[in-house]
Parts: C-alpha cells; sequence; structure tokens
C-alpha cells in the first residue's frame, strides 16, 4: 500500500477504545513541546468502512495538539483498512475539557 497522508482536525479522530490519552504522557509532552506540532511525527491511522479515521499510534500527540490549539490541522499517515465501523466510537474531542 502507497503512503498516504491527510490533514484533519485531531478531534475528530475516532479511538480504538474508551480511553483518552495517558494524563502523565500528556503532561510530559506538553511540558516539552507545548502546543508546537514542529517535528512531530504523523500519527498513524486506519480508515474505518465507514470512512472515519481511527488512531492507532499517536493519541497522546493528537491530544496535546487538539487540547492547545484547537482547529489546529494536524497531518496523518493511513496505513491500512478496518472492516468495521467505528462512527459510534468516542472521538479524541470527546476526551477533552
Amino acid at each position: 500500500m502507497p503512503q498516504e497522508f491527510r490533514d484533519v482536525d485531531p478531534r475528530e479522530l475516532r479511538l480504538p477504545s474508551r480511553r483518552g490519552a495517558d494524563p502523565f504522557k500528556l503532561q510530559q509532552q506538553i511540558i516539552r513541546y507545548g502546543d508546537s506540532s514542529a517535528g512531530m511525527p504523523p500519527p498513524w491511522v486506519y480508515e474505518a468502512a465507514d470512512g472515519v479515521l481511527v488512531l492507532y499510534n499517536g493519541i497522546t500527540r493528537a491530544t496535546r495538539i487538539a487540547r492547545l490549539a484547537p482547529g489546529a490541522i494536524i497531518r496523518v499517515e493511513v496505513v491500512g483498512r478496518l472492516r468495521r465501523t467505528y462512527a459510534g466510537e468516542p472521538k479524541v474531542g470527546d476526551f477533552l475539557p
């Protein structure tokens, strides 16, 4: 599969489970990087059968940008397709204040 990149709002990415980012890891990234996405490797996502993007690698990075820079767009790498639908699963934005 050739590399496919998309620019998306991190708040709209779905999570594969009912948990958000690890709070300790998120705080460490906020201290170290703030709201900057410069040099950040693109999070990995899968495209679900219903077209939504499911975040698998980079949950903390996406949460940090969504929290500190609302409305910012990040680049993600689509690494595969899923047969299941994920429209009913929580979004990154559901775990933000």
